[in-house]
This record gives structure tokens, sequence and C-alpha cells, in this order.
């Protein structure tokens, strides 16, 4: 069987290569804000995972300009990037809230997609219209964990 990577298919698509910035939008998550829990979940680190990401005290625009200037040793001619919504649970906020901050992100030069990282049980039909807001303007990729692939682990 044929493997094609994620990187070959963004290769693909965007003719280039593609660099994801990690971005931290200053979102919670349930198992931090009290909603489930105060404690934060087996699965991330103190910082929600996103120790690459920027610091949600900058503007999305802040973290994308200092994202890329970490990538720009390795890039050769113009920079393709995926906007990378990383540290904690990027689908837990207002919908206007995230709206805001998606487009933030998908209006940045050279941003060809943008990838949010969440959890299944954040995925309300309010946020699922943003996203699908946001696909028609560039694509979206949603990231949930593997751990959420047994239902056992995910209910823990």
């Amino acid at each position: 069987m044929e493997y094609y990577s994620f990187n070959q298919y963004l290769r693909d698509t965007f003719g280039t290569k593609v660099y994801k910035i990690a971005l931290d939008g200053g979102f919670t998550c349930p198992n931090r804000d009290g909603t489930l829990d105060t404690r934060g979940c087996i699965f991330c680190s103190g910082r929600g995972s996103g120790e690459f990401a920027g610091s949600s005290e900058l503007s999305i625009h802040e973290q994308m300009e200092q994202g890329k200037q970490r990538v720009s040793a390795k890039i050769k001619g113009d920079g393709r990037y995926i906007a990378y919504f990383q540290a904690f649970t990027n689908t837990y906020a207002p919908p206007e809230e995230l709206r805001k901050k998606y487009l933030e992100a998908v209006n940045y030069p050279d941003v060809v997609a943008l990838s949010i990282a969440t959890r299944p049980d954040c995925l309300e039909p309010e946020v699922l219209e943003v996203i699908s807001e946001i696909n028609k303007i560039k694509p979206v990729f949603v990231e949930l964990g593997l751990q959420t692939v047994h239902e056992k682990t995910a209910e823990y």
C-alpha cells in the first residue's frame, strides 16, 4: 500500500512546501475552566500542548509575524503557511470570538489554510457553522487528538 503524506498533499495542492505557524488564540478548555474539571486533562501539558505557539497576549497577526521569523531560515522563495490554532481547545469560545480570530488568521498574507486543534465534545453546531464559513474562504483542517479514538479514553 502506498502512503500519501500530508506534506505531499500540501505540496500537490499548493504547489510548494507549506509551513505550520502555531498560534495561541487565548482559549481554555472544559477540563481547566471548571466545566468538567480544573486540573486539565491527561493529554495536555501546562500550555495546553501549545509549547510552540505564540503568546496569547499578542494578536494573531503578531503571532504570525513571529512564526514566520522562526521558520524563515528554512524557506526557499515565497513562504506559504497554515495558521495552526494549537494551544488548548480551539473551538471552545463563543462563535463570534472564533470567527474573529479565524478570519484574522486566514486573511494574513501567504496563509493558504487554517488548522484547528480541538476536542470532539467542543464542536457545537454554531461552531461548525463558523468553521464552514471559513472553509469557503480557505481550507480548514480540524484536528481531533488521537487520544479520542478510543471511547473509554475520551470519556476518561
